[in-house]
């Protein structure tokens, strides 16, 4: 009888321990906070801030001539372990102020025009009110550009040939590579030489160079191209071929780019090449890639003698050669700032002309629209 009572005993004490080590193993509340403070760069960087500790992060206002606040910034907070994410904004004087942010180690991102890159840096969220994130300079990293320039003017395929792109790639090549400020390298393929291959291959060149999320891929193309398609030298047809590049080809050559992805076409048609119909719907629509061009989807690109070359790829270039498509006179032209240039110029061009003739660009507005791709002065 004894042994029953003890093991009944046993039996109880084992049921409250087990209900104690159940409320124990419940889920903890997770606790809030928040973070806040403000953000400075230096006087006069603009755009093209380069070089070391660009920018601050501050609890107090500073009165120096040396920094100037962050008005309009985006603010990001992530936390490192549950991956939730806050929002704010930066005020006239770069106050921000993030709330309702699960506590612990968290990744703060400031995000904004006057940036040439996103800003990170890392904070710890206290429970409570906001914390102040204390002084802290940041570096922006330096890209590095790359610039792909094609122009086929006499395929492999008679049929396809038409004047103007060699031209075309050659005042691309003098503007947008030679004569640009911004560090990087180039390569330019022109006839024979842009075949699938050629094109594939410097592309994944570019990919395998590229080393930061900064560095910025600059590709130009002037040539036949059709619904959803581009033609390489050695493509044959008038229609869509295996030896096209789609836009779902062109796509999975450059996803693994680390960086920003511009795509300039001077094609017919050529909108379909990011208007998210057809072969790929989401092939150069994400958001990674901008991508501007020529003409829209039923529309074909013109050549005209008087510009010796194709009429898109004219205004592009005096829009950077003249630097008249700075829209805010900063120095350097960004894809969004080319896209409104020509897109006035068209118009005004086209007003008096037969309207079967007219054709006008268009731009699909990815990560790097407003991010510099050239830079005159």
């Amino acid at each position: 009888m004894r042994r029953l009572y003890f093991f009944s005993a046993l039996l109880v004490l084992a049921a409250i321990l087990a209900g104690c080590i159940g409320v124990d193993l419940q889920p903890p509340v997770t606790q809030k906070g928040g973070v806040r403070g403000l953000v400075y760069i230096r006087q006069g960087l603009g755009e093209l801030s380069a070089g070391e500790d660009d920018v601050l992060f501050t609890v107090e206002p500073l009165a120096s001539g040396e920094w100037t606040a962050l008005s309009g910034a985006k603010i990001e907070v992530k936390n490192v372990s549950t991956g939730k994410k806050g929002f704010g904004t930066t005020e006239y004087d770069g106050y921000y102020e993030v709330r309702n942010l699960d506590v612990g180690y968290s990744i703060l991102t400031v995000s904004h025009r006057a940036l040439r890159h996103d800003v990170q840096t890392e904070v710890y969220v206290y429970p409570g009110e906001p914390t102040w994130v204390e002084a802290i300079y940041v570096s922006e990293p330096v890209p590095h550009y790359y610039f792909l320039i094609i122009g086929i003017e006499n395929y492999a395929d008679s049929r396809k040939s038409f004047p103007g792109p060699i031209n075309d790639a050659e005042r691309m090549y003098e503007t947008l590579y030679l004569g640009n400020l911004l560090p990087g390298e180039g390569r330019r393929l022109v006839d024979s030489q842009a075949t699938k291959n050629a094109i594939k291959n410097q592309i994944q060149t570019y990919v395998s160079k590229a080393q930061s999320t900064a560095d910025h891929l600059i590709i130009y193309f002037s040539g036949f191209s059709g619904a959803d398609y581009l033609s390489p030298y050695d493509d044959t047809g008038l229609g869509l071929s295996k030896k096209s590049i789609t836009d779902a080809e062109l796509e999975s050559w450059l996803r693994d780019f680390p960086g920003y992805v511009t795509i300039i076409i001077d094609g017919s048609y050529s909108e379909t090449m990011a208007n998210g119909i057809r072969l790929e719907p989401l092939a150069l629509k994400k958001r990674k890639y901008t991508v501007l061009t020529g003409a829209q989807s039923n529309q074909q690109v013109q050549y005209y003698y008087s510009f010796q070359g194709s009429v898109f790829t004219y205004f592009l270039w005096q829009g950077l050669r003249n630097g008249w498509a700075d829209d805010n006179y900063d120095g350097a032209i960004t894809p969004y700032e080319l896209y409104d240039y020509t897109h006035a110029e068209m118009l005004s061009f086209y007003r008096d002309k037969d309207p079967s003739v007219r054709h006008y660009p268009f731009i699909h507005r990815g990560n790097s629209e407003n991010k510099p791709i050239f830079k005159y002065r």
